[in-house]
């Protein structure tokens, strides 16, 4: 217990007490927390027809980028949107750099002395250092056109426009031509301007922000001799991977974010510099060589292409009932003719899309070629997770991390309420227990405020945490998930890594005192991650 005769020995503290009077030093111990999965890209980072494609009264209305940021953050309007939104609405029209600052804000406030967690076992007296990962998004080349270079906005007129695409295997430009008259340079976060957006972010807030360079190998699917495009368009292959932090490498991002979700197959053949070497390397062999982490989505939810039902028309599959082929070159939202009428096309599309393209088993032809790839494939199943093993893509998943040594997953964007007996049956089955090593407690802010209803950052980290310490071994399951694993996934432990992620921030020129500060408390971690592992790999062997 703490009393006016207790000192808390911080660094560079001095306490003065008078001759002969009894007082008792706590010195605080390490603590580390690790948000391994969140975001603060802004709104305008996300490409209309994507955002259309997310509900139904923005389907039927199209409402331009303006009209969406008024009705996020205006009068009753905004109210309203915001009282479903949790005000997810006033955030997404912020910078980036900004949502970085109130994140940043967010954490410090979960953790302070007079908060549940900063009371808590774990933190009560703790000298705690905290980091997020952020996970950066490029959404302008998801659509299948996007495997020809284009990105789905034209901009070689006045006023920009994108295709409604009419057919799978026909070219877009066959389909309806749809201008965006509100949509510019203005309104629209290119890619190029949210990286430097998160740079400022992570200028500000050293090692408490470390972001992912998200992976589009259709803006990087070309030769090693290609040049970069100076606005970030398209260049080689590896571009992304010289901007990473490893044992050899001086990087800004500690890993690669993917996004399968958005329109291209984890082994995609019409992708070659992702997977087979020859030009001196490809794009896995070399996340593999360099022990480059990738974290990919893997839920069926989130943010998706718009053209989900043209996908399997476009690969040319079997098709799936006798009469597909005579509706091939109808427009894919006609439904078949009576003869059909038990099948649901567009319901068959979609499925086919999510099978292929984001379904765990997508990745198992990835590792059987890249066995010790480091892979956390995100959200644990998501909405599904509460099926189990009766579902085939919670058990894929657990396989997938049983065979292979470096497949993680996370629980970000998690609703607990609904998963949370699935998950301790999980957790209390010894057969499962090499899953307690691979899971990364992650939140995905601020997405969270907009698919679990408004759930601020603090209540997130709280319900999981009282969770987690009602398991018979949840104090060393929290360590596990808040501070060894990301640890190992991310390179944490290895000073190389975070030396040369420090010289990167000394070139950009970041907050030099926290900089420091948090480069210090990082190191003198590594120490504590050693102790902490050893203590429990002991504790197994009991």
């Amino acid at each position: 217990m703490v009393n006016e005769n207790t000192v808390i020995a911080m660094p560079g503290q001095s306490a003065s007490r008078t001759s002969g009077e009894n007082f008792t030093v706590v010195i605080p111990s390490p603590r580390c927390f690790v948000d391994s999965h969140s975001h603060i890209e802004n709104g305008s980072c996300a490409p209309l027809p994507l955002l259309w494609d997310q509900a139904i009264v923005f389907r039927l209305l199209k409402p331009g980028r303006y009209v969406i940021d008024f009705l996020a953050t205006q009068g009753a309007t905004g109210l309203l949107f915001n009282a479903f939104q949790g005000r997810a609405g006033v955030l997404q029209v912020l910078p980036t750099s900004e949502i970085g600052n109130k994140f940043i804000a967010a954490i410090d406030k979960t953790f302070e002395a007079k908060s549940d967690l900063g009371k808590s076992v774990h933190y009560k007296h703790s000298a705690l250092f905290s980091c997020a990962v952020i996970m950066t998004m490029d959404m302008e080349y998801a659509h299948i056109a996007g495997y020809n270079g284009q990105t789905i906005y034209h901009e070689d007129e006045a006023k920009w426009y994108f295709y409604k695409r009419r057919f799978g295997n026909v070219s877009e430009n066959k389909g309806d031509k749809q201008h965006l008259l509100t949509e510019s340079q203005k309104s629209f976060s290119k890619w190029w301007k949210q990286l430097f957006e998160t740079k400022q972010a992570v200028i500000t807030n050293p090692f408490s922000i470390i972001p992912m360079y998200h992976y589009e190998p259709r803006r990087w699917n070309y030769s090693k001799a290609t040049p970069t495009d100076s606005n970030y368009q398209k260049g080689p292959w590896h571009y992304p991977l010289d901007k990473v932090a490893t044992k050899t490498n001086k990087g800004l991002y500690i890993g690669i974010k993917m996004y399968p979700s958005l329109g291209y197959k984890p082994l995609d053949k019409r992708l070659p510099y992702m997977h087979d070497p020859k030009d001196g390397g490809c794009f896995y062999a070399q996340c593999m060589s360099d022990g480059i982490p990738i974290l990919t989505h893997c839920s069926p939810g989130g943010m998706t292409t718009h053209e989900m039902k043209y996908y399997m028309e476009y690969d040319e599959t079997k098709p799936p009932y006798p009469s597909q082929q005579q509706h091939s070159m109808q427009a894919l939202d006609t439904p078949p003719d009576a003869t059909t009428a038990s099948y649901d096309y567009q319901g068959k599309t979609i499925q086919y899309f999510y099978d292929n393209y984001v379904h765990p088993r997508a990745w198992h032809e990835v590792l059987k070629k890249y066995r010790s790839l480091k892979l956390c494939l995100a959200h644990f199943g998501g909405d599904l997770f509460p099926q189990g093993f009766d579902n085939d893509w919670i058990k894929e998943i657990v396989d997938l991390i049983k065979e292979y040594p470096n497949v993680y997953t996370d629980v970000s964007c998690w609703n607990l309420d609904k998963n949370k007996e699935t998950f301790k049956e999980l957790l209390l089955n010894k057969k499962y227990d090499y899953l307690k090593d691979r899971i990364l407690f992650g939140t995905d802010w601020y997405m969270t405020l907009l698919a679990l209803g408004g759930k601020s950052y603090q209540s997130f980290c709280e319900e999981f945490y009282s969770f987690i310490l009602e398991m018979p071994d949840g104090k060393d399951l929290w360590i596990r998930f808040s501070f060894l694993n990301p640890f190992e996934f991310y390179g944490f432990h290895d000073k190389a890594i975070i030396d040369n992620l420090n010289s990167a921030l000394k070139d950009i020129k970041a907050d030099a005192t926290k900089r420091e500060k948090n480069y210090q408390h990082l190191c003198s971690l590594q120490k504590e991650y050693e102790n902490q592992r050893k203590r429990l790999e002991k504790y197994k062997k009991a």
